[in-house]
């Protein structure tokens, strides 16, 4: 399944002002939409059946028939996952709210995230870090603390890893990889001129690079070899990384049970060697 609302929702910032107002009808209206021809659906939203087309084709499908089809297959399986409304915060909220609030956003997220991650592609990148002489890993500001959480997992593996705080120390480490190597790069918006810097740093030297960013396109995901997709609903002002961050640690757990799970004898003789045992523990309990 293509998860058609998703990719409508991820992806408008990047679309012309006609293409967003069809993919915002057709996220508010999804199963009226479904039932409709490509003629009726410009009528609704005052565009053309070209324009129309040219959205189903922006977000990756071969014509309205084909996005039809499967916009059908969302409506039923997903239901209200692939259109949902986040409550933004407006200063009134009590403390119940926000926490009720919150938590649904980060699962919303999280749910959002699963579907929009291809499992061809996650393995691609667990069997790259397999093969990977060095983690490289970069991110800034919030995305660096992600990018500390995954040097943390893979240390207790043993699984080399590189990872620098200082932008221009990434920049130095990005210019020394090699091929063996592999960079992992941690963006929300993918458009961070830091990391661009350092992807553009990676591929002059040959080494693969795996991005974890949001779906819509932006230069981390076009400069990438392998993207790993995170939901975005964060608020419409920013505050701070919310729900991204949650939905690119999940991605780091992931591809850390991966790479565990496909080494998982030498992982687990890893994690008995590397056990801190606490005061008053007592068989690793």
């Amino acid at each position: 399944m293509k998860n058609v609302l998703l990719r409508l929702r991820e992806t408008q910032s990047a679309m012309s002002a006609t293409e967003a107002t069809i993919a915002k009808y057709i996220c508010a209206h999804p199963e009226e939409a479904a039932h409709l021809t490509a003629r009726q659906l410009a009528d609704r939203t005052y565009s053309s059946p070209s324009s129309v087309v040219r959205l189903c084709r922006f977000v990756g499908f071969d014509g309205y028939k084909e996005f039809r089809q499967e916009l059908l297959l969302d409506v039923h399986s997903l239901g209200e996952t692939g259109s949902h409304e986040e409550a933004e915060l407006d200063g009134t909220a009590s403390i119940p709210d926000i926490i009720a609030g919150i938590t649904k956003r980060n699962i919303q997220c999280l749910q959002d995230t699963q579907y929009l991650l291809d499992a061809e592609e996650v393995a691609a990148c667990v069997e790259l870090i397999r093969r990977a002489r060095t983690i490289l890993l970069f991110g800034i500001g919030a995305s660096l603390c992600v990018a500390r959480d995954a040097c943390l997992k893979f240390l207790r593996v043993d699984k080399p890893c590189i990872l620098n705080d200082d932008w221009h120390s990434q920049l130095l480490q990005a210019r020394n990889a090699v091929g063996e190597d592999v960079g992992i790069v941690f963006s929300y918006s993918g458009q961070t001129a830091e990391m661009i810097e350092c992807i553009k740093a990676l591929k002059e030297n040959g080494t693969p690079v795996i991005a974890v960013t949001r779906s819509a396109p932006s230069p981390v995901a076009k400069l990438a070899d392998y993207r790993l997709h995170t939901a975005t609903n964060e608020f419409t002002f920013r505050m701070g990384a919310l729900s991204s961050r949650m939905a690119q640690l999940n991605v780091v757990d992931i591809l850390y049970a991966g790479f565990v799970n496909a080494e998982y004898d030498y992982c687990m003789k890893r994690f008995v060697r590397t056990h801190i045992f606490k005061e008053g523990q007592q068989d690793g309990r």
